[in-house]
């Protein structure tokens, strides 16, 4: 099909996806990430599984590696900002502040994503972030939920945005979960393949 069409629509799919990744380290560390999701899914004692899909459970899958989907962002604290309450599944909600924006490029364009943090946390997350987005591929290779990037307080003005450790909330596996719903803000109108996909029930 894409001889049809000429060099420059083979120019804008090539453009318009991330490249697979090269170096032999960093593929092994994703796969070593991926590895240990797998294992809590199918660890009776960690996994977010219900005890009816647990059986029948086989593995989560995954986009290939790209490590053009890891990118470097630039921070922008926000202070001062106010309590609000982030709409969660099954309509519910708790409370979060926006913590900063984060400006990339990716898959050749630019974006501008707000960073989250949710208030109240439990000992041991006070570092804690959350990166909640949308993308083209959510009801299709992806949660339609959207997927989350989870991050973590720095110093620093940059902080690197992996891709290829997305993940789909516990709530797509197991409706006794509530999961932060993303805002509008934070759509990314392409389809960013990488990280984990999603099979419904």
């Amino acid at each position: 099909m894409l001889k049809t069409f000429g060099l420059a629509t083979f120019t804008l799919f090539f453009l318009a996806s991330c490249e697979p990744a090269e170096d032999p380290k960093y593929r092994e560390k994703i796969a070593a990430h991926r590895m240990a999701l797998n294992e809590q899914f199918f660890n009776p004692e960690e996994t977010p599984l219900d005890s009816a899909s647990f059986y029948t459970w086989k593995g989560l899958k995954f986009f290939p590696i790209k490590e053009s989907c890891k990118v470097k962002g630039s921070l922008t604290l926000l202070n001062n900002e106010t309590v609000f309450a982030l709409p969660h599944s099954h309509n519910k909600s708790k409370p979060y502040k926006q913590y900063a924006k984060v400006s990339f490029t990716l898959l050749g364009k630019d974006y501008e994503l707000l960073i989250l943090e949710q208030q109240n946390k439990k000992p041991g997350y006070e570092n804690y972030l959350i990166l909640p987005f949308t993308d083209e591929t959510n009801g299709q290779e992806t949660y339609g939920g959207g997927r989350y990037l989870d991050l973590e307080k720095s110093t620093q003005t940059e902080i690197e945005l992996d891709f290829n450790l997305a993940y789909n909330p516990y709530c797509a596996y197991n409706q006794a979960y509530t999961c932060p719903i993303p805002p509008k803000e934070n759509h990314l109108p392409i389809k960013v393949e990488a990280g984990v996909k999603y099979e419904a029930k």
